[in-house]
């Protein structure tokens, strides 16, 4: 299988989790330098006419892109675990994440990291104030509903991390860099504590510095 990343991007650090959590080997990884555009060439626009990464080609025809997917996907391929069990209870509850998470999640966490990280990382301009503002308003009540989720149980789904904690977190890779609102989300600020101390967790923090 073939793996295109750019390895600062929160949506690949999603499935760069769900790889060393299950212990996926055979991979092909293959940089793509957004920094430099390589996204918006031919040659990766036929794999993803998006421009995104991350996406994947599985060897046997399949090019998958969207995050998600290619996370349920590397589950799906991997069998029965603990991320990604085939009980169809959990299963519907770690959808309902998955879905959210693209649908509202990602929206306001996508605007913090793109002005209070992405910009400086990319030296593509200052954080714009009122984009920051807006974002934070549309953080708080999505905040708040994980906040009030999370303040009886140590994941999002049951007792053990699960791929929605994996996904939502991933949205939010930059929580600290991109300064993000959660002093007065105590579950929210646990829940994190606890997710980067989950050892595939911990082993794909993003660098700090663009690739070469």
């Amino acid at each position: 299988m073939k793996f295109y990343l750019f390895p600062p991007s929160p949506n690949v650090r999603k499935v760069n989790a769900v790889i060393a959590h299950l212990g996926i080997g055979d991979l092909d990884r293959q940089l793509v330098n957004m920094a430099k555009g390589e996204h918006k060439q031919p040659a990766f626009l036929a794999i993803n006419p998006m421009g995104k990464v991350p996406a994947l080609a599985d060897g046997n025809g399949l090019l998958l892109w969207e995050s998600n997917a290619i996370c349920q996907f590397l589950c799906e391929r991997h069998g029965d675990t603990a991320l990604y069990p085939r009980d169809l209870k959990a299963r519907a509850d770690i959808a309902r994440w998955l879905f959210w998470e693209a649908s509202a999640w990602s929206q306001p966490v996508g605007i913090l990291t793109h002005e209070n990280v992405r910009k400086p990382m990319m030296g593509i301009g200052e954080p714009d104030p009122e984009r920051v503002r807006q974002g934070e308003e549309l953080f708080r009540p999505l905040a708040q509903l994980l906040d009030d989720h999370l303040a009886e149980r140590p994941f999002l789904v049951g007792d053990a991390v699960t791929l929605a904690d994996f996904v939502v977190g991933g949205a939010a890779t930059y929580m600290e860099r991109g300064r993000f609102p959660i002093a007065e989300y105590p579950h929210l600020q646990t829940w994190w504590a606890r997710l980067n101390q989950v050892p595939a967790w911990k082993d794909t923090v993003p660098s700090s510095q663009l690739p070469a």
